[in-house]
C-alpha cells in the first residue's frame, strides 16, 4: 500500500457507519493522537515513533497485512482531517462549531514550531487555506 492509501484506510477508521466520530477528533486535538482497534496516529513530541513535521500512522494486524508505521506530512495530514471535517459539516451543520475549535487547536500543535519561527499568530491562519 502507498501512503495516500493507508491515509484514507485511517480516515476511514473513524467513521462509524459511515459518520465522522466526533471523539476520535477530539482525540487527535487533546491527546496528539487518537487510536482504535488495530489502527492510530500519534503527533506527541513525546512519542518514541515521533519525527518532526509528521504525523506517524500505526497499522497493524489484521487491519493489513503485516504491522505497518508510516510519517504523513503535517500539512497532508491536517488538510485530509480539514476535507474530513468539511464533509461531515456539510451532513452535520450543527457539528461546525466543536468541528472547528478542534481543527484551530490540532492546527496550533502540528505548525506550532514554523509559527515561532516565523513570528505568526495562529488566530491569523484559517483551515481554509
Amino acid at each position: 500500500m502507498k501512503k495516500a492509501e493507508y491515509l484514507h484506510l485511517y480516515f476511514e477508521n473513524i467513521h462509524f457507519q459511515g459518520k465522522l466520530q466526533l471523539t476520535a477528533i477530539r482525540m487527535i486535538a487533546e491527546e496528539k493522537g487518537q487510536g482504535a482497534e488495530y489502527m492510530s496516529c500519534s503527533y506527541d513530541r513525546n512519542d518514541e515513533d515521533y519525527k518532526e513535521g509528521y504525523v506517524t500512522l500505526y497499522f497493524w494486524k489484521p487491519a493489513v497485512g503485516e504491522d505497518t508505521m508510516i510519517h504523513v506530512d503535517n500539512l497532508t495530514f491536517f488538510n485530509k482531517l480539514a476535507e474530513v471535517c468539511e464533509i461531515d459539516c456539510e451532513k452535520y451543520p450543527e457539528h461546525r462549531h466543536i468541528l472547528d475549535e478542534y481543527l484551530k487547536t490540532i492546527k496550533r500543535e502540528l505548525f506550532q514550531v514554523i509559527l515561532d519561527n516565523h513570528n505568526i499568530d495562529i488566530w491569523e491562519i484559517s483551515h481554509d487555506q
